[in-house]
C-alpha cells in the first residue's frame, strides 16, 4: 500500500475537494484521481462519493480513516527511529492569539527553531473563533487560544492552562490605589475592550448585565499590546488575561485591580484533530509551550503581587 496514496487519502477525506487537495500537493488533478483509486483497487471498496462537484466518504471511507491515520503514524514512526530529529523536514501550520504569541510562543521559538532546523514553522496570528475555524477546514495543523474549556469532540487538547481574566488600570487611575473596589462603582468607568467575539468582551458584558448596568466601552481595539500602551496613557480600564499584561505589572506599570467578585476562570490551550497524527515537531511544539508556560495549582495566580 502507497504511503503517497493514503496521505492524499486523508486530504481529499479532510478538505472533501479533489482541486483543492492537488494544488495544495503541487499535483495535477489527475494524480490525486489516480492515488485514490488505486488504493480503492486494493482495499476492494470505494472510499468516495462523487455526486456533482460534491465529494463525501462512504461509509467503508468513513470506517477506512481511522484505519489511514494509524497507518500514517505507524509508518512515520518507523521511519523517524533512526533518524536524527534535526535533519527532520516540513511545514507546521500554527494558529495563535496575539496575546499569547507576545506572552509565551515567542519565548519557546528560539529553542524549538533550534530543535528542527529544517522545518518550516508558519504561525498564523489571528481572533479564537477565527482560528477555530481554520483548524476545522484543515488550514491549520494546530491552534494555540484562550477560550472555555474545549468541548468539541472531534478536537483533541494536548495541552491545557487554567487562566485568570482581571481588571487593569494605569497607575495613574483613580481605582489604582483602591481596594476592593465594588463591581458596580468600576462599570462607572470607561473600559479599552477586545473584539466583541472574544471571551474577555463576552464576560465584561455578562458582569455589566448582572449589575444593571450598562457597559462603557470608549476604544475597541484587537491587541492587548495596544490595549496596555493605552492604559498607561489614558484613563480608561480593560479586562483581560493577567498573563497577557505581565512585564507591565510586574515592572509596576499597570496595577491589576482589587475588585469585590471572584476570580473569573478560563482556559488557554492547544487544539488540534483528534484523528490527525501528531508528528514528532507537532509534539515538539506542545512541549515547547508547556516549559514556557507550565501548568500551575489551583488558587495560584500569575501574577501574586497585587494592588
Amino acid at each position: 500500500m502507497d504511503l503517497r496514496n493514503i496521505r492524499t487519502f486523508i486530504q481529499v477525506a479532510e478538505q472533501k475537494n479533489f482541486t483543492k487537495v492537488a494544488n495544495e500537493m503541487n499535483y495535477v488533478q489527475s494524480t490525486v484521481t489516480m492515488q485514490i483509486q488505486q488504493l480503492e483497487r486494493e482495499l476492494g471498496y470505494p472510499l468516495f462519493d462523487r455526486i456533482g462537484k460534491t465529494v463525501s466518504l462512504t461509509a467503508m471511507g468513513e470506517a477506512f480513516l481511522p484505519q489511514a491515520y494509524e497507518i500514517l503514524q505507524i509508518l512515520h514512526k518507523a521511519s523517524d527511529q533512526n533518524r536524527d530529529l534535526s535533519e527532520v523536514s516540513g511545514t507546521l501550520r500554527v494558529g495563535v492569539l496575539e496575546s499569547l504569541l507576545f506572552s509565551t510562543v515567542v519565548d519557546a521559538l528560539p529553542g524549538y527553531q533550534a530543535q528542527f532546523p529544517n522545518l518550516e514553522l508558519q504561525i498564523k496570528m489571528g481572533q479564537a473563533a477565527e482560528l477555530l475555524e481554520q483548524l476545522k477546514q484543515n488550514r491549520l495543523d494546530m491552534i494555540y487560544i484562550s477560550a472555555g474549556m474545549n468541548t468539541d469532540p472531534d478536537l483533541s487538547c494536548p495541552y491545557q492552562r487554567e487562566e485568570r481574566l482581571v481588571f487593569l488600570a494605569g497607575g495613574k487611575h483613580p481605582l489604582a490605589r483602591r481596594k476592593k473596589i465594588p463591581v458596580s462603582e468600576l462599570l462607572e468607568h470607561d473600559f479599552v475592550v477586545t473584539e466583541r467575539s472574544g471571551i474577555c468582551y463576552g464576560k465584561l458584558r455578562e458582569l455589566a448585565a448582572q449589575n444593571n448596568a450598562k457597559l462603557r466601552a470608549s476604544i475597541e481595539v484587537d491587541s492587548t499590546i495596544a490595549i496596555a500602551k493605552l492604559l498607561k496613557m489614558g484613563k480608561e480600564l480593560a479586562f483581560l488575561p493577567e498573563y497577557s499584561a505581565k512585564n507591565e505589572l510586574v515592572q509596576g506599570q499597570l496595577v491589576a485591580l482589587n475588585v469585590d467578585i471572584g476570580d473569573q476562570i478560563y482556559y488557554s490551550q492547544i487544539l488540534c484533530h483528534k484523528k490527525r497524527w501528531v508528528s514528532p515537531f507537532m509534539a515538539a511544539f506542545i512541549d515547547s509551550i508547556k516549559n514556557a508556560a507550565p501548568t500551575i495549582p489551583d488558587g495560584v495566580s500569575v501574577i501574586v503581587k497585587r494592588k
